[in-house]
């Protein structure tokens, strides 16, 4: 037997006492407390499930949570790339790679993803502390000991070591069992205080018994430890993703998610907008108008008077224990004046909600950066240019441009029509927008689900902007 199987086959009967359970076609093992181990130990039967996932603009951690090859990671190590190169297992010998990878299921609320590698053979794989969505504190404690592993070298690099050091392990504690920070995502976080470094995001958080019960996914730089999604957030991903493995429930889902698309334009929900909306179109408008926005500003000196600014309005919040937020959002509100898009180069060819959002998403996470992360000026702006570059961005951007007078308007969803795709289904549905007009809604089955790609009416694509803009974009957390 190939010795990636025989490992699979001993990870898998290690777990006696454990349980196992389908959550929509994934085989998870919920393992037990029969036996505790040293971390070291832990390290070593549990190095050979994790990967390295490597994309066209970086690369991560994952874990095998199935032996079929199904795989956790967070959603920012794939979400902006446009193809994953490879999957590595270095804890493996030898190291497989693997390139064959899908990416199944993009969780649309948390920094999750769920990937399947193609394998012949069944891969090694990881028990989690619970297959239910339940608080962490059902199965983890503050001050329990856990293991993270981190990948030091990358690919190149390691092909020319005589050794490979392959993953390395950090030991910590639980800190907090509920931390929540908004400007990365919605919380619960656990928090650690094991090293977390760039290039471990996506890995699990192992407890003393083996088992996953996090999601490495965050740290501020310079500071120790670091946080992790919870594991049942992991689990409550895998139970409500949607089943469409028939035509009939392709047709339902489709319809539920255009509904709720137009429910959202209705009442001007700008986040459940921006979640629908397609990542294809997306990383089209991110070539077509962030990477034009961020030359313009690099070009001249509006980006850097723009982060000056920001940087005395912190001096100025910290002097006078204020918070910034409010001036900070007046500054963003001035991105829309005609004298800055003149200045910018962009008068007249571009959205002015667009400049709005892109200020807005790059000032935001600058903000967070110096203020909260205690970041230099350089890596700030270098997180900040990532930031606006993300997909989260061009989808707020997208949105914005996309959306006109639909804000407020009661609208009914007449049909749906489901069609195959030459590379992925696609869907259409009618939507009557009253006084006797109707506009079409154009969908694609991407991520294991159905998003918006464009909104056309009478033949025509429709510029929609909401009517009232608010003092903060759509992209506001």
């Amino acid at each position: 037997m190939p010795a990636i199987a025989v490992l699979a086959l001993l990870l898998s009967t290690t777990g006696a006492c454990a349980s196992a359970q389908e959550l929509n076609g994934v085989r998870v093992l919920e393992g037990a407390k029969r036996r505790s181990y040293e971390p070291g130990a832990v390290a070593e039967r549990s190095v050979g499930a994790i990967g390295v996932v490597i994309t066209d603009t970086g690369r991560g951690l994952g874990f095998v949570i199935d032996p079929g090859g199904y795989m956790i990671t967070n959603r920012h190590v794939v979400e902006d790339a446009d193809y994953i190169d490879m999957v590595s297992f270095p804890g493996l010998d030898p190291a497989p790679e693997f390139t064959q990878v899908e990416i199944v299921y993009i969780d649309p609320v948390r920094d999750l993803a769920l990937l399947r590698i193609e394998s012949d053979e069944p891969l090694p794989y990881l028990a989690l502390a619970t297959g239910k969505r339940a608080p962490a504190s059902h199965y983890v404690a503050e001050r329990d000991a856990v293991v993270l592993l981190s990948r030091e070298v990358g690919p190149e690099e390691a092909a020319e070591l005589e050794h490979d050091p392959g993953l390395l392990a950090h030991t910590g504690r639980v800190e907090r069992l509920e931390v929540y920070n908004p400007t990365v995502g919605p919380g619960p976080y656990l928090g650690v205080s094991a090293q977390i470094e760039q290039g471990q995001s996506g890995g699990p958080v192992l407890d003393r018994f083996g088992r996953a019960v996090g999601v490495v996914t965050w740290t501020w730089k310079d500071q120790k430890g670091g946080f992790a999604i919870p594991i049942s957030e992991a689990a409550r991903m895998l139970a409500e993703r949607p089943k469409l493995g028939t035509s009939g429930e392709q047709q339902q889902r489709a319809e539920d998610r255009v509904k709720a698309y137009v429910a959202a334009l209705g009442a001007g929900s700008g986040g459940e907008l921006r979640r629908l909306t397609s990542p294809s179109r997306a990383r089209e408008v991110r070539g077509e108008t962030v990477d034009v926005l961020l030359e313009r500003s690099i070009e001249g000196t509006v980006l850097q008077s723009f982060v000056t600014s920001i940087d005395e309005l912190l001096v100025e919040a910290a002097r006078g224990g204020n918070d910034p937020t409010p001036m900070f959002e007046g500054m963003v509100d001035h991105t829309s004046s005609d004298a800055f898009m003149r200045k910018l180069g962009v008068e007249g060819s571009m959205s002015k909600h667009a400049v709005v959002t892109f200020f807005y998403e790059l000032g935001s996470a600058y903000m967070a950066a110096r203020w909260h992360g205690n970041y230099d000026r350089h890596d700030a702006l270098m997180l900040a240019v990532q930031r606006v570059h993300s997909l989260e961005a061009a989808r707020s951007i997208t949105v914005l441009t996309t959306i006109e007078a639909l804000a407020g308007l009661r609208a009914v969803v007449e049909r749906v029509e489901v069609r195959p795709g030459f590379y992925t289904p696609q869907a259409v549905a009618t939507v009557d927008v009253g006084e006797g007009k109707k506009i079409s809604v154009q969908m694609r089955l991407e991520w294991g689900d159905w998003y918006v790609v464009s909104i056309e009416g009478s033949g025509e694509p429709v510029r929609l902007h909401p009517a009232g803009v608010q003092s903060s974009p759509i992209g506001q957390r």
